[in-house]
């Protein structure tokens, strides 16, 4: 071990009798003893060399501390104190593994649970669904739409879908003071409008047989703007 607790209390008392020299060479005999956790070996010249023991002195300082405070046997050198420290770290760190291997085998069997029943889950999907309500912006329709749309619903359907065109481009496609959100119920509203009381759609008096004004303007218009062919009734055509 590279650690181990160090009572200074109970170093004093047991030491108090020894020389610097000789408390030098005890500290030195420990901290091999524990960092090796293994007793010392009973080969004096191995100590020696091991602990750069050299000096007459300083061998006599050695065999003082080995004989207060180790004991012989087995040609090794044995300390009590340091064996119980040894013990007990040797101990706790056994406990912590296999705490720690149990906790470990807890987690795998835990993320090896969760794995599989992910595998076994039938699959979510509820975020999948096709978003089927995402709103539109309002696209105007073209004169070939609208004659489409009036189309055996009124006799001269290209006449009526030239007026209605005529109508909500210039009030920028707008009903009442709201933006169109579908000119297909519009084309249905004026349909049904002029089917009920035969009433002009822009000047809100009866109709009258050609409106030259109102007819030579969507005449013009849908001459400016028509793309897709459609022929515009002539001037001698009734109006609605």
């Amino acid at each position: 071990m590279h650690y181990y607790q160090f009572n200074i209390g109970d170093y004093r008392r047991d030491t108090a009798h020894l020389s610097h020299l000789e408390h030098g060479i005890y500290r030195s005999l420990i901290d091999t003893y524990m960092l090796e956790e293994s007793p010392l070996s009973g080969d004096m010249k191995e100590l020696e060399r091991k602990h750069l023991i050299r000096t007459a002195n300083e061998k006599k300082a050695l065999r003082n501390v080995l004989k207060d405070f180790f004991k012989f046997e087995n040609s090794m050198f044995l300390h009590s104190r340091c064996d119980e420290d040894i013990i007990s770290y040797r101990d706790k760190s056994l406990k912590a593994s296999k705490s720690a291997k149990k906790r470990w085998e807890k987690d795998a069997k835990a993320m090896r649970t969760h794995s599989e029943g992910n595998a076994n889950h039938k699959p979510l999907t509820n975020n999948h669904k096709p978003i089927t309500n995402i709103k539109k912006g309002f696209i105007k329709p073209s004169l070939t739409e609208l004659v489409d749309a009036f189309a055996g619903k009124v006799t001269d359907s290209g006449h009526q879908a030239g007026l209605f065109l005529c109508h909500y481009e210039s009030n920028g496609w707008r009903v009442g003071k709201n933006p169109m959100k579908s000119w297909q119920h519009a084309v249905t509203n004026w349909i049904s409008r002029s089917k009920s009381n035969g009433t002009s759609k822009f000047t809100g008096q009866k109709v009258v047989s050609k409106s030259e004004r109102r007819d030579e303007a969507a005449r013009r218009y849908l001459e400016e703007n028509n793309d897709d062919g459609v022929a515009w009734p002539a001037s001698n055509e009734v109006s609605p």
